[in-house]
Parts: C-alpha cells; structure tokens; sequence
C-alpha cells in the first residue's frame, strides 16, 4: 500500500511503531510512504545522519520523498542518478530511502505518478546571508537583534531549492510522452493560484499575500491547466488540510492514498 505524510525536518518520530500503531491501517513490510519534501535527512554529514540512518533503514516500509526547501542539495548531488520505476532517483539508501527527482513520472503500485521537489524558503526575513561576505558578521548580528529569521547560502539556504529551466523543461517533455495524463502529482508548494486559495481558505484578505509567486509556482500554473490528474498532493504549508476535491496538503499527518 502507499501512504503519504508532509514535512519531516528530521523529526521522523512519526514513523515510530507506537505512532504507526495509532493509524487505522499501519504501513507495514512492502508499503511506501511518500513525503511531500522537506524530509530533512541530508543535512550534514554527521553523528545525527549516521544515527537517523540506521534507525530508517529498520522500519519495514520504503520511504520515498521530493525535495522541499530545507535540504542539503550539495549533500543530495553526492548520490548517483539511477532509473526505478519508469524515472530518475536517488537511493539513499538502497530500495529503503529514496529521492524522486524533479519531472519524473513513476510507476508505483499501478499507479502513476508525476513528481517536482522544491519551493522558495520564506523564513528569511532576515535575509539570506553568504559567510563569505564582508559584511557577514553585522548583518547577522542586526537580524538576531532583531528577531528576523536568516538563512545562510550553502549551509542552511540552496539556491537549488527552485528549479533550473532544464529540469522543468523534462517535466514538460515527460508529461507529453504520457499524454499530459497521470494519476497523482506529488510536489512540495502549489501553484501560484492555489497559494491563493489557501489565503482565502484562512480567510487572509485579497492583496495580502502570504507566499508570493515564483519560477516554480509559475510552473505549476502551467501545469495545472494541462495535466489530467486525480489528485495534488503536497506538504510546505505546516498543515493538515484538503484544500479542495483534488488538493490535498500534509503535515504531520499519515494517510494511505486508497483514503484519499
């Protein structure tokens, strides 16, 4: 069975027996659980992936996830480029934690899925800081003064996290192949116009945007009127809501996609 859960951050107690236990049908040997991003495994090499790992690699299920904002993408470019499922991933760890990259469309329990990580970083208020930068030092010191949250380039902050004209370009050539026709699309935000429903939906006033527009929600907008899909499903925005018939959005929740 196939399951799907939003952001992670490294937090996976989620996925812990005595949670799964909680759900009305636990993800067990042979399932697959899809994150909508943000899975936050690959942070930095150190004590805590080697121990996240090893924990993962226990579970009787499959993680699969997209990029979200909040990766490592130096560390993700580390791992080879390999074919499964009818698309291109990254095994982090062999057939237990895998990357579905950017454009793809998979073939997963009969179904078919279109898949595109990433979104903008909007806990910048501070800005995004490059540490070798002369100014470096002050202007980190005038955000922590101020309460504003930073991030800094390349060690808290890709640029990677919004997609390069190529591989938007390949989801486009990927959907054409398949007739612009799948079963689900699996991405981390939404597109520009569903942002707007999600404002409207907590009642934010027209004009006040909470998430501006990009490269990527662009995309999005593009695709929404030419993909042919049952459901969108995707994480970014902390909570747990089905926006409407064919949006969804997770959190911290788990569902199995036959639920959904």
């Amino acid at each position: 069975m196939i399951y799907l859960t939003g952001d992670c951050h490294g937090d996976f107690h989620r996925f812990a027996r005595r949670q799964r236990e909680k759900l009305s049908a636990e993800p067990g040997e042979g399932d697959q659980i899809i994150v909508c991003g943000d899975l936050g495994l690959l942070w930095a090499r150190d004590r805590e992936l080697t121990y996240n790992l090893k924990w993962l690699s226990k579970l009787p299920f499959t993680l699969l996830w997209v990029q979200g904002n909040h990766e490592n993408y130096d560390l993700i470019a580390e791992y080879p480029m390999e074919q499964w499922n009818g698309g291109k991933v990254r095994h982090i760890l062999r057939d237990k934690i895998i990357l579905l990259e950017r454009g793809q469309i998979f073939e997963i329990e009969g179904k078919r899925f279109f898949t595109f990580g990433g979104a903008s970083s909007h806990d910048i208020q501070g800005g995004i800081l490059d540490r070798d930068s002369p100014t470096y030092a002050k202007e980190r010191k005038r955000a922590n003064q101020k309460g504003l949250s930073y991030r800094v380039r390349n060690v808290s902050w890709w640029e990677q996290e919004l997609p390069s004209e190529a591989e938007m370009q390949e989801g486009r050539e990927n959907l054409s192949r398949a007739g612009y026709e799948v079963d689900y699309v699996i991405t981390h935000c939404l597109s520009g116009s569903m942002q707007e429903e999600l404002d409207r939906y907590f009642g934010i006033p027209a004009g006040n945007r909470t998430y501006e527009p990009d490269i990527l929600t662009d995309y999005f907008e593009e695709l929404e009127k030419q993909i042919r899909y049952r459901c969108w499903f995707c994480g970014h925005y902390h909570v747990n809501l089905v926006l409407d018939e064919r949006h969804r959005i997770f959190y911290e929740e788990i569902a199995c996609l036959q639920d959904c």
